[in-house]
Parts: C-alpha cells; sequence; structure tokens
C-alpha cells in the first residue's frame, strides 16, 4: 500500500480530515519562512489529540541538532525530513541524537528533483553513498547498491556492491529550487526522472512530492512507481487551510492505483 502523507498541517481540523481519509502521515513545518510555519507548541497540541498510529512528520530546513531534536521530543514526532543543505554529518549526528529512546529513527532527506533533469551524458552529481541512503558494506550479503555510470550512448548502467542502510530512512523527490525548499506547488518532470526514480527505489524509500493533487497522482505513481506520496498544495483551499474534499479525493486515487496493481 502507497504510504500517504499530507503535509502543511497547520490546525486540528485538516489532520482529523487527513486521518478520516486514510492518510498514514501528517506533516508539520518547522521552517520559520515558510507561509505553512507553525510552533512546536502548536503542533504538539494538534498532535496530542491524533491517533496513536498517525505518522507525524516534522519538515526542517538548516535548522541545528539540539533545535530539530527538542521539536522532535515536544512534538512526539514520528520522523523528521531534513529540506535544506544538511550534510551527511549532520544527519548522522541527528540520527545519534533522536536514537535516545528509538531503535531506529527515522529521517528522510530531500532531494530536488532538477539535479536528475539532465542530458544523459552529463553527471548529476548525486552519491547515496554522501548523502547517508547506504553505507558501504562488502561483507553485507542482503540487498545491494547500484552505482550508475553513464555510457557514451546515452544507456544507463550500473554496478553492484553490497551495502546497509545508512541514516537516512527515505529519499523525497520534489521539485524544490535554492529559494523554495519545499511547496512550491509545481510538477517536476516525471518521465526524464524516471530512471533516476528507479534506482532510488532499488535502494530506499522513494517518496514523491511537488505539485501533486487528486488529478495527476494516479499518474505518478504510474511513471515512478514510488514507496509513497506526499502533498501539501494540492489539496488546500488556500495557504495553512486544507480543502477535505481534496484531502479524501487525493487519498482515494491512490487507493485505487493500489487496488490495480
Amino acid at each position: 500500500m502507497t504510504w500517504v502523507k499530507i503535509c502543511g498541517i497547520t490546525n486540528r481540523e485538516d489532520a482529523l480530515a487527513a486521518i478520516d481519509a486514510g492518510a498514514n502521515a501528517i506533516g508539520f513545518v518547522f521552517y520559520p519562512n515558510s507561509s505553512r510555519h507553525v510552533t512546536a507548541e502548536a503542533a504538539q497540541a494538534i498532535a496530542s489529540q491524533l491517533p496513536p498510529a498517525i505518522e507525524k512528520i516534522g519538515v526542517f530546513v538548516n535548522q541545528t541538532v539540539d533545535e530539530v531534536q527538542g521539536i522532535a521530543k515536544t512534538v512526539g514526532l514520528t520522523a523528521v525530513q531534513l529540506h535544506g543543505s544538511e550534510d551527511k554529518q549532520f544527519s548522522v549526528s541527528l540520527f545519534k541524537a533522536l536514537s535516545n529512546g528509538i531503535s531506529r529513527p527515522t529521517v528522510f532527506r530531500s532531494c530536488p528533483a532538477q539535479i536528475f533533469d539532465k542530458p544523459d551524458d552529463e553527471s548529476v552529481g548525486w552519491d547515496p553513498v554522501a548523502v547517508g541512503v547506504i553505507e558501504p558494506d562488502e561483507a553485507y550479503k542482503g540487498k545491494r547498491v547500484h552505482k550508475i555510470h553513464v555510457a557514451h550512448n546515452g544507456d544507463l548502467f550500473l554496478e553492484t556492491h553490497g551495502f546497509r542502510p545508512g541514516v537516512i530512512s527515505g529519499v523525497l523527490l520534489d521539485s524544490s529550487t535554492a529559494t523554495r525548499p519545499g511547496g512550491t506547488g509545481h510538477t517536476f518532470d516525471w518521465e526524464r526522472v524516471q530512471p533516476w526514480a528507479s534506482i532510488i527505489n532499488s535502494i530506499s524509500k522513494l517518496i514523491v512530492a511537488g505539485g501533486l493533487h487528486p488529478g495527476n497522482v494516479q499518474n505518478a505513481i504510474h511513471l515512478l512507481h514510488p514507496w509513497g506520496v506526499d502533498v501539501s498544495t494540492g489539496v488546500e483551499s488556500e495557504p495553512r487551510k486544507k480543502d477535505h474534499r481534496k484531502i479524501r479525493a487525493f487519498v482515494e486515487a491512490v487507493r485505487a492505483m493500489d487496488e490495480a496493481h
């Protein structure tokens, strides 16, 4: 079943509408410059009234480990989502900080899809090891990582090496930019990114975001086969206020694809 997250929640009514529609997770944005920003106290007041089974994801942009950890504890977050320029060392430090009392904390990392939207003969400069998605481990006999190369004719081919999971639990592909770290409301070119999405799918949990809405989410799932989808703008009546009918239509569209496959 495709994981569904309704992000940019700012009030109890929208959170309950997402849960009632069948979403798996809700997202709180703690980035101060976002129009959907909420304080830890406001998010905690909402989260405390929700069923324990619903996942509560916090979205952060270039905030400190201490700040993220403090908000996660106050709100009772089940996962954090990084949307800034946080490097692998930050992710490792955060993972360790969140591990206090949690066997394996969930840290998602956003990745602008535009870095993959390049001509076949150009390197995208994306390294799953450097990001923290996987760690090399030649002794590991389970899953395998794919190292990507582009031949002169433009074809992708793979080298396989043993690996173990890194500190990043999933990669969120979205249409973020240097000035808009998420929440743009625009889609990216799903067809051009498709080969890279397949690679991410093979080594991690792929989450697709950016411009999704009830009318196009099925096509995104058809092309990219993600583990999960993440929507905010596409189910709003205005910033900070969700359209409950759109939320239900979005989840129903995703579930229809689940049933079809």
